[in-house]
């Protein structure tokens, strides 16, 4: 079994948190400065994630998808071994949830741009390498497989009034929802009993 965990890049997290904490209003000091944290560590992911908020506010959507691919390719690049996604990739440590929240941004915004296929193997592969699934991959290849066209479209149908996800709602969608596709998701539940 292939295991990954990333090393500890305290340094950058420590510099990308403080930038977080800045609460930076002005969309080009941001971008800048999330250009500068991504020089330190460009294998540090979350920085991307941000900085295509950052293009996506300044209606640079072509910047904003490029930065977003160009992480996910420099996080394949640093799972990848012998041309193999882990086995296990878990969210349990710390270390590795940057390359986590990378892989599932990517995944989403192939979804959002009806590569529905590529975006269903992103996210299966994500949830086998961590069956706890802390990021909601399962919700993402059901919602996919029902036939929604986007996370955004997810997050309407599942959304509160409060602004957050009706997780009751979700998880009682997910649990009827999902036994229609015993071949794309019900390894899942196997699996689940086991763990």
């Amino acid at each position: 079994m292939y295991e990954f965990i990333d090393i500890d890049r305290y340094e950058v997290h420590e510099s990308y948190f403080d930038f977080i904490e800045s609460n930076e209003e002005n969309l080009t000091n941001g971008i800048t400065a999330l250009k500068d944290i991504i020089k330190k560590d460009p294998d540090f992911f979350d920085p991307y994630i941000t900085l295509s908020d950052h293009y996506y506010a300044k209606r640079k959507p072509v910047e904003a998808y490029g930065i977003i691919k160009t992480g996910y390719g420099r996080a394949m690049k640093l799972i990848i071994n012998k041309g193999r996604f882990p086995d296990k990739l878990s969210w349990m440590f710390t270390e590795n949830r940057h390359i986590i929240r990378m892989i599932f941004n990517y995944a989403m915004l192939t979804w959002e741009t009806n590569n529905k296929d590529e975006a269903l193997s992103i996210f299966t592969q994500l949830l086998a390498s961590n069956p706890n699934d802390n990021i909601g991959a399962r919700y993402a290849i059901v919602a996919m497989l029902e036939g929604m066209k986007s996370m955004d479209e997810y997050e309407r149908k599942f959304g509160s009034k409060d602004g957050y996800i009706d997780a009751i709602k979700v998880e009682k969608w997910f649990e009827k929802a999902a036994k229609k596709y015993p071949n794309e998701i019900g390894w899942w539940f196997e699996m689940d009993d086991n763990c």
